[in-house]
């Protein structure tokens, strides 16, 4: 049985909104599924919420007066140690607004009017993803302290390198038993490599180089190789004994990090990866296009960005439900990742919207050509259970740097030549240009 971590402690929720029959609403809703509730009227009051005790989740409206809800995003992220997470609520079609919030960290947006079961599937997402996050990070320090304080190998050696002493935690790392090691020389029991090498030779190992200094050597992350010939990562100290200028022996400690190197490569897997299909995220995205775009630049190559939004997907997630919407969902991120090569990239930025980024691509018709594959696989029907789902895709294409030169125009051409495409009957690509006489494309399938 797993045991939580955290008390079962009622979560607790800030409604921030001017419109006081809005808040009504929320707080009846809220209260009626079991979370405790606290309303804010505005910006100000808002933080003032936050400053006499901790949320787990803030519900922001965008539209306020004076500070509206993007600026009240970015104090809450910005300033809090542990910000609660926030989702905003629009009435607006503004979609200015809604990127200011992603830019201030809110997690999610919805829509008015709103869509109760749509709201309350929302926030058990959004707390379960959170909840998820403490527990782990709180598990990493764990697993960090007990490492440090229990999990230490420790071994002496006398002046002619031969190990005088072994300590348990030692002999368990490296699979061997006291009488194995005891009195050997040092140089055939420890296999050390550097941070970023191959070799496990003696000319390589740091405890026979710079452990012969005063200094000893240290290292975080190194690489230290059983006696069966497994390998793994370990933080290495060596401190050598002196008499005077004698080197009469040393010391070396190394403490086994495989369970810190792996939850901390959860928790950075976690933050850019889509928890629903596991692809990149938009934390990602806004970190690799500047990069691509960098690298485009040196090597005076072409860029090209692909814009995706799902046509007809949002009838199939109100008609059919949530369970249903997220399987088509991970199909549209399998069909997409399948159709591209490994120098591409597929990311989701949120709701029904993905993104693909071509690095490698020699001339527009690569891009024209993968917006047609990503066409003809999301026209194929989609078995989601029960159902069975018939989407499709209008796809805005931006070329670097034949209509933009960074990463915000970037991704604003790719968005408005995808808009084109949906006004153009949708299921079909359009090629940004900013005179409006490039045609859209559809695919032939």
């Amino acid at each position: 049985m797993t045991v939580s971590l955290f008390s079962e402690a009622i979560p607790a929720i800030l409604i921030v909104d001017d419109d006081e029959v809005m808040r009504m609403l929320l707080r009846q809703f809220l209260e009626g599924e079991g979370y405790a509730v606290t309303e804010a009227e505005d910006g100000p009051a808002a933080l003032e919420r936050l400053a006499e005790r901790s949320y787990d989740l803030v519900i922001l409206d965008i539209a306020m007066p004076g500070i509206d809800g993007p600026g009240v995003c970015a104090h809450i992220c910005s300033s809090m140690v542990d910000a609660p997470p926030v989702l905003m609520v629009t009435a607006l079609d503004d979609e200015k607004s809604i990127e200011r919030s992603y830019s201030a960290g809110a997690v999610d947006y919805i829509r008015k009017p709103l869509r109760w079961p749509v709201l309350k599937n929302r926030i058990r997402y959004i707390l379960g993803a959170r909840r998820a996050k403490q527990e782990l990070e709180l598990l990493s320090k764990n697993y960090e302290m007990i490492l440090d304080a229990a999990a230490n190998g420790i071994c002496g050696v006398d002046e002619q390198g031969r190990i005088s002493y072994i300590n348990p935690a030692a002999l368990k790392m490296l699979g061997c038993s006291n009488e194995e090691v005891r009195g050997r020389r040092c140089r055939e029991v420890f296999h050390l490599s550097l941070p970023g090498t191959d070799s496990f030779t003696e000319e390589c190992c740091p405890f026979f180089t710079e452990g012969r200094e005063d200094s000893g050597a240290r290292l975080d992350e190194a690489r230290l190789q059983r006696q069966d010939g497994t390998i793994f990562p370990v933080d290495f100290r060596s401190t050598p004994i002196r008499q005077g200028r004698r080197l009469v022996g040393g010391v070396l400690v190394f403490q086994d990090v495989t369970e810190r190197q792996e939850a901390a490569e959860l928790i950075r897997y976690m933050a850019n990866h889509d928890p629903l299909t596991n692809l990149p995220n938009r934390n990602y995205f806004r970190r690799r296009l500047p990069q691509a775009i960098s690298l485009a630049k040196r090597y005076g190559r072409i860029l090209c960005l692909l814009f995706i939004d799902l046509d007809r997907f949002k009838p199939i997630n109100d008609q059919f439900g949530h369970a249903v919407g997220d399987i088509v969902l991970m199909q549209v991120a399998e069909r997409l990742r399948h159709n591209l090569r490994t120098s591409d990239s597929v990311c989701r930025l949120g709701g029904d919207e993905f993104v693909i980024l071509l690095e490698s691509t020699d001339t527009i018709d690569g891009a024209i050509l993968v917006a047609h594959k990503a066409i003809d696989s999301l026209n194929e029907p989609i078995e989601a259970g029960d159902h069975v789902c018939f989407i499709g895709a209008s796809i805005g294409i931006s070329v670097y740097p034949v209509d933009c030169q960074d990463a915000e125009n970037m991704l604003r051409n790719a968005d408005i030549a995808m808009y084109e495409a949906k006004k153009k009957g949708r299921n079909c690509w359009h090629l940004y240009d900013a005179d409006g006489v490039t045609a859209p494309g559809r695919s032939s399938g």
